[in-house]
């Protein structure tokens, strides 16, 4: 069993050639994520000179680890929620933009000519109780009510036709989603940035900005660069030498899963539409065909704050056979890890602090949000304030007393929401 992505096998990340550390830039986009290539592809194109600063090699963290799911990222506070915090207005202006956000990164794809397997394959999401199937159906109407989204209901007596599975009491099938290859994905973007002129420098963290005239010093183990702006765009990865943000998100540890190839027979019966997966259990699983049709790729919420591949393995299998008992006997022949950055409003955040511009906090949605959010971000430090506009300007990015940016607490609240699952609470 390989503690490697299984993304790797196909888009491995390089080993850096990190070039010399230019003296002065327009603007340093720190984290070589989705996010920030996105940003510096947007920088580049407009003639400013940027770079990218990287601690590891290029799209080590989340964006070469990821399930490779699309969707439209409705917020984690459904309708109800969101008009209780921010009124109706704002929760449909909200609701409108992330209904976009598969069209987006779609429309992206294609002007670039990226090769990254992109399918609009559609997702179902199984009812695990039966009040579950009930409240998908509210929130479907709801949806569709507020900005028409494509979706029907499946009861359970017709779910064969999208799952193999028996657990399910019904559920949703959601036309706008699909899935990607991540490793490939951010290999092509890679690609774009370096052809669009931007300087990447893997291996090179940014151990401190500070304030240096009109513009910032970052320094580095290789020495110091002056940039008249810093982005910030290392969502789940985000340091102690940027303390502002680290307080402001929760890094959470995903693993994922990949079995050995599963005959053809089978897969059709498991995932007869091919489609991407999930359900409404407290402890979200997200599970996908491979690319190629002939695996299956299952992930969930890590079993600890640290990478711990042999235990992640083995309780992402146990939730695997739950569901699908007919693999019981199939091998699993990859698990890895890596963070995703969620917020204690559950929204994505963009704008700038201090000086400092930043998008972050995708909430385990960040393969359909972070190519958006980039080029939002890139546009507002070229000043295009039309195109840098989005609804999520204004959303107060907080932090709670006492949080330092240590989720220490999150396995306590994780444990107790997996006992609530068994316990079908």
């Amino acid at each position: 069993m390989k503690t490697t992505p299984f993304w790797w096998e196909e888009a491995p990340r390089r080993e850096p050639t990190v070039p010399s550390l230019p003296g002065h830039i327009d603007v340093a986009v720190i984290g070589s994520g989705y996010t920030g290539l996105s940003t510096a592809l947007v920088l580049a194109r407009a003639g400013v000179r940027v770079a990218v600063f990287e601690k590891d090699r290029l799209g080590e963290g989340a964006s070469s680890r990821n399930g490779g799911m699309v969707g439209p990222s409705f917020h984690k506070l459904g309708l109800t929620g969101l008009k209780a915090k921010y009124g109706e207005e704002k929760t449909h202006e909200i609701v409108r933009e992330s209904v976009g956000f598969v069209d987006f990164l779609e429309g992206f794809i294609k002007t670039e000519n990226i090769d990254a397997e992109f399918a609009r394959t559609g997702r179902f999401r199984g009812a695990w109780k039966p009040a579950h199937y009930d409240a998908m159906a509210r929130e479907l109407e709801d949806l569709q009510k507020a900005c028409g989204v494509k979706g029907i209901m499946v009861p359970r007596r017709e779910q064969a036709c999208e799952t193999g599975s028996e657990k399910f009491y019904g559920g949703v099938v959601n036309y706008a989603d699909g899935g990607l290859h991540p490793g490939k994905f951010h290999n092509e973007l890679v690609e774009r940035v370096k052809k669009a002129g931007a300087i990447l420098l893997p291996q090179t963290p940014v151990q401190d900005v500070q304030k240096f005239g009109e513009g910032f010093r970052l320094s580095t183990p290789l020495g110091v660069v002056e940039a008249d702006r810093v982005a910030i765009c290392t969502n789940g990865y985000t340091g102690s030498q940027f303390p502002h943000f680290q307080r402001r998100v929760l890094p959470l540890r995903s693993a994922i899963i990949s079995t050995e190839v599963i005959a053809p027979d089978l897969m059709a019966k498991l995932m007869p539409n091919g489609r991407m997966c999930g359900d409404s259990r407290r402890i979200v699983a997200y599970y996908r065909p491979s690319p190629d049709g002939k695996r299956i790729l299952f992930g969930s919420r890590a079993t600890g704050l640290m990478d711990q591949p042999e235990k992640n393995a083995r309780a992402l299998r146990s939730s695997l056979v739950e569901i699908y008992p007919e693999l019981e006997q199939t091998a699993i022949t990859h698990v890895w890890s890596g963070l995703v950055a969620y917020t204690f409003d559950h929204a994505p955040h963009i704008g700038q602090f201090n000086g400092i511009d930043y998008a972050m906090g995708f909430c385990g949605s960040g393969v359909s949000r972070t190519i958006y959010f980039g080029q939002k971000l890139a546009h507002k430090i070229l000043g295009n304030v039309e195109e840098g506009y989005t609804s999520f300007d204004d959303l107060p990015f907080q932090s709670k007393l006492l949080y330092t940016g240590n989720p220490w607490f999150m396995p306590f609240v994780l444990n107790w929401h997996r006992a609530a699952d068994k316990l079908g609470l």
